[in-house]
């Protein structure tokens, strides 16, 4: 049986990501009930669910990204998400 795809990551997540006054937020696989995407503290998830955190985004995007530079790095994102999800 195939693993069941990582729940879409969409630019709304991107944004609280961006956007999270935590001080080193994450975005991850919520797996306690229905797998969703989440951003929380770094400190508080399981490595092995974190998808990315914001250092990376800003890295990738910058600290203040556009729509566009925002909907390029989807992809990526949901790659890295479905990896996770699939435990490869």
């Amino acid at each position: 049986m195939d693993p069941a795809p990582a729940p879409a990551i969409t630019a709304f997540h991107v944004r609280t990501l961006l956007d999270s006054p935590a001080e080193e937020p994450v975005l991850y696989i919520d797996t306690k009930e229905a797998p969703r995407i989440e951003v929380w503290t770094a400190d508080d998830i399981r490595r092995s669910t974190i998808v990315v955190t914001r250092r990376e985004v800003t890295g990738w995007i910058g600290e203040e990204p556009d729509d566009d530079a925002i909907h390029e790095v989807l992809p990526r994102l949901q790659d890295i998400a479905d990896r996770l999800a699939g435990g490869s």
